[in-house]
């Protein structure tokens, strides 16, 4: 009896921080979630920081090709990926 009350304790603490962690989204106070991708020939820097009501921060990303020669992988590094992300 004491573990099917540990049980029921412990479920309901779990259903509590689901309920607690979604009402934002729910009520529609959260924002959403941008991600957008440009393309370059070389490496490119972004701007991390507030842009308006945002959080936007950016990553580099290589394009890579690859080739396998005699049992070896070679890589190159043939573009890159500047990826923005806003919330």
């Amino acid at each position: 009896m004491t573990a099917l009350r540990t049980s029921l304790a412990i479920a309901a603490a779990f259903a509590a921080v689901a309920v607690s962690a979604a009402t934002p989204v729910l009520a529609g106070d959260a924002k959403e979630v941008f991600v957008q991708d440009y393309k370059f020939a070389k490496p490119m820097h972004g701007y991390s920081g507030h842009a308006g009501n945002y959080y936007c921060d950016y990553q580099r990303l290589p394009e890579r090709r690859c080739v396998v020669i005699g049992g070896v992988e070679k890589c190159k590094i043939v573009g890159w990926t500047l990826r923005e992300m806003c919330h």
